[in-house]
């Protein structure tokens, strides 16, 4: 009797546990929204070969700086001609030709570089 109804528990699992592999799981892929944001990246060099990147979002007024291992978030600031951080402590500026990331509290440069001359050069005549 022991033999019997361990042989059928064990069909009854080897029946209840069959899943076709021609049956796809159906998985529903949540959709992300793109965003609308304006944002632009960019590599700049200074005469000691360090680098900087720049990641300006342009709609929020947004820049984030990743330069020597260190990310900075700067912010639009509408007193002067930059970005500076929410502490005050960091100012960057961007001009066509250069980009210049400076340390505000003890005015120290933490990087100057110029941006690509090739991009930004006009035909001389």
């Amino acid at each position: 009797m022991k033999k019997l109804v361990l042989g059928f528990f064990i069909i009854l699992s080897f029946t209840a546990c069959k899943h076709s592999s021609k049956d796809l799981d159906v998985t529903m892929a949540a959709s992300v929204p793109e965003s609308q944001d304006e944002i632009t990246k960019e590599t700049v060099s200074d005469r000691h070969g360090d680098e900087m990147e720049i990641i300006m979002n342009n709609t929020k007024d947004i820049v984030t700086v990743h330069l020597n291992g260190r990310t900075y978030e700067l912010k639009k600031n509408h007193e002067t001609a930059g970005f500076s951080t929410e502490d005050n402590k960091y100012l960057f500026t961007n001009t066509k030709t250069e980009v210049t990331f400076l340390q505000k509290d003890v005015d120290m440069v933490l990087f100057h570089g110029k941006k690509n001359q090739a991009d930004t050069k006009m035909a001389s005549q």
